[in-house]
């Protein structure tokens, strides 16, 4: 019985079309190196290493059905540290619908320009890639959009949150400016809203970066009642009630003439104002009274990467965060395509 299953499986499997499997296509990134860091801790390292699998097949003429599936390697240990990306979809003069994990619009449009660091940088609060989205991307001549509406089923609501992105590209040949904007609750009680503008410019070999994002966020359950009081009876914890996140980001990148050498140049600065309740800011009576949260930073990352050939490349970068609580870092790893 099992090998009539078997047999039967096999001439099911070989009556499928050969062109199903022929567009499917593996591929993977392998980035190992040394990473070391202001405390003195240095070891081999893992620079965001992954695998997937992607694919299309034309479902009618003009229509064509995508799909996506991406895990993260730690490579310095061989263990699978869980999803990057997994959706399927349609494409075609319409534009794009996938549903499932996404590269999110925010970070596709914004991030595109700003986050050019080879590993320490960050986009700021766009996010990277976002689970339960129903996602739509087109491009009109220069003009490129997408829209995610975020739906997570365990939440209970129709919509979790939506994220916009949009860029202008072929500007004086060689500028391009995008928008974005996030609406999205973290959870029940705290909404956040985030809106962000940037522009690059190419001169030659060296493109330049400017960029803007502010980032607001409301928690409605943040008040005195709501901290935890110790086995002593005092309060406890932190809660911010409010914030605003104000980040500019500036760089520059481009290639070292004929020498194969790229490079990359980033900076930040970020301010943040925020307010909330903390123990130990209490009153004369022991009863806590509202606290500020506010910081500023200026982070910078400077990036120095040269192909080998045959996929592989060779990346060095240096990080200081300008954060008394966070080490300054600089790696060297070897970054392997397959």
């Amino acid at each position: 019985m099992k090998k009539l299953l078997t047999v039967s499986l096999l001439g099911v499997l070989l009556s499928i079309p050969s062109v199903v499997f022929a567009e499917a296509s593996w591929y993977g990134s392998i980035r190992t190196g040394i990473e070391s860091n202001s405390e003195n801790s240095t070891g081999v390292a893992d620079f965001a290493s992954r695998w997937g699998v992607q694919g299309s097949s034309e479902v009618s003429e003009g229509l064509t059905a995508v799909y996506r599936y991406e895990r993260k390697i730690d490579s310095s240990s061989a263990d699978d540290t869980g999803g990057r990306l997994s959706y399927v979809g349609l494409s075609g003069g319409f534009g794009t619908i996938t549903v499932g994990q996404v590269w999110g619009a925010a970070y596709n449009h914004f991030g595109g320009i700003v986050d050019q660091a080879l590993n320490y940088g960050s986009p700021g609060a766009t996010g990277y890639r976002f689970g339960d989205a129903l996602s739509y991307a087109v491009s009109v001549g220069n003009v490129s959009l997408q829209a995610d509406a975020l739906m997570n089923q365990s939440t209970g609501k129709t919509g979790d949150g939506f994220n916009f992105g949009a860029t202008l590209g072929g500007l004086m040949e060689t500028g391009s400016i995008a928008i974005a904007h996030r609406s999205h609750p973290d959870d029940g009680a705290v909404s956040t809203s985030s809106s962000y503008i940037a522009g690059n410019y190419g001169i030659g070999d060296m493109t330049v970066f400017l960029g803007y994002s502010q980032a607001s966020s409301d928690n409605s359950d943040c008040v005195q009642v709501n901290l935890e009081p110790d086995v002593e009876g005092e309060t406890t914890g932190t809660c911010v009630s409010d914030s605003k996140d104000k980040t500019t980001f500036a760089g520059v990148h481009g290639g070292v003439g004929d020498t194969g050498v790229n490079y990359v140049f980033t900076m930040r600065n970020e301010k943040v104002d925020a307010d909330g309740f903390s123990d130990p800011d209490t009153d004369s009576t022991g009863n806590t009274v509202a606290a500020n949260f506010d910081s500023k930073s200026s982070p910078w990352t400077l990036g120095l990467s040269r192909s080998l050939g045959g996929g592989a490349t060779l990346k060095f970068e240096h990080s200081e965060p300008d954060d008394d609580e966070v080490d300054s870092s600089t790696a060297v790893w070897l970054h392997v395509n397959f």
